[in-house]
């Protein structure tokens, strides 16, 4: 993770946010925190200028309107056209046809290079179907069934899809192995070892023969992070927009940019809340109120930035 650090360090990408209009701060800052420089257009009238700048398209779809979708339109194609990795994050894809139309339809346009989502709003893009919870896990699924829906998206789109949610279990780390045919089925075991509070299943698929028969992709699997996390809003956008500063930092190995965001995120979300503890201990008076989740979102910055500035012992 260290060598992704320090290319982020060095190269400080200027991501181009299209992002949830509830968390457009946060996410700007924790680009910030972790040497990303962000921007946040949203008029369509400028997005070719302003995606043909930089170096990566972080597009969330939480807060949706035509001229946004638009907007994410004119990016996506300009991105594409130039080699900038994009990452899409599918806040809340199943509750309204109008984003799974959208969805679908920029995913069959342009190349995006990460997709990420929960389990039930990855479900819902491949089964072009519903959930009913928001933006919030209303499928659940065991290690095995939530990496094969995750090799499923990556085979159909040719990308790395990261699942997200909370789990039981933690998963080895596989390399190189023959999983999936050309219909998609599961030819897959995983062992569990352990457990965690917060799992982010991703995965990438490396290449097709002639016969569609996919080979030599990685599974990997991160437990870890805090309760806390789904108590502050923005932390599943913040993710995506670390996802994207680290891709565009390390363009020619995104499959270990993602795993290294995904590290950052789940070893700062731990920080924070043991920073908070201590930082709470014995202060509950009426004269102070003890840390809250309010406290949570800032500390969680803060622990980005500082493992972000080299601070590799917090690991």
């Amino acid at each position: 993770m260290n060598n992704f650090i320090e290319k982020l360090k060095l190269r400080s990408p200027l991501i181009h946010n299209i992002t949830n209009m509830v968390t457009i701060n946060d996410v700007a800052n924790i680009e910030l925190a972790c040497g990303a420089r962000p921007i946040m257009a949203m008029a369509p009238q400028e997005m070719d200028e302003v995606t043909g700048i930089c170096d990566g398209l972080n597009l969330n779809i939480g807060t949706p309107s035509e001229e946004r979708f638009e907007a994410m339109r004119i990016a996506a194609r300009m991105a594409a056209k130039k080699n900038i990795p994009i990452v899409l994050d599918l806040v809340g894809v199943g509750v309204s046809r109008f984003r799974m139309d959208f969805v679908m339809s920029l995913l069959d346009e342009v190349h995006v290079d990460v997709i990420k989502g929960n389990l039930s709003e990855v479900k819902a893009v491949m089964e072009h179907g519903r959930c009913d919870g928001g933006v919030e896990v209303t499928d659940t699924a065991d290690e095995s069934d939530a990496k094969a829906l995750a090799c499923r998206a990556a085979l159909r789109y040719g990308c790395i899809c990261v699942i997200t949610g909370e789990t039981d279990y933690v998963a080895e780390l596989c390399d190189e192995v023959d999983c999936y045919d050309n219909d998609e089925r599961s030819l897959m075991s995983t062992d569990a070892m352990g457990t965690g509070v917060m799992n982010n299943c991703v995965v990438n698929v490396v290449a097709s023969d002639a016969d569609g028969h996919t080979h030599n992709y990685r599974v990997g699997s991160i437990t870890g992070g805090h309760p806390m996390m789904k108590r502050v809003t923005g932390t599943g956008c913040m993710l995506s927009g670390l996802i994207c500063a680290f891709a565009a930092a390390a363009c020619d190995d995104k499959y270990g940019a993602v795993m290294a965001a995904l590290s950052c995120m789940k070893s700062s979300g731990g920080l924070a809340a043991s920073d908070m503890a201590e930082c709470g201990r014995g202060t509950n008076s009426c004269h102070f109120i003890k840390p809250g989740n309010a406290s949570y979102r800032d500390r969680l910055i803060d622990a980005v930035y500082h493992i972000c500035d080299g601070d590799y012992e917090l690991m």
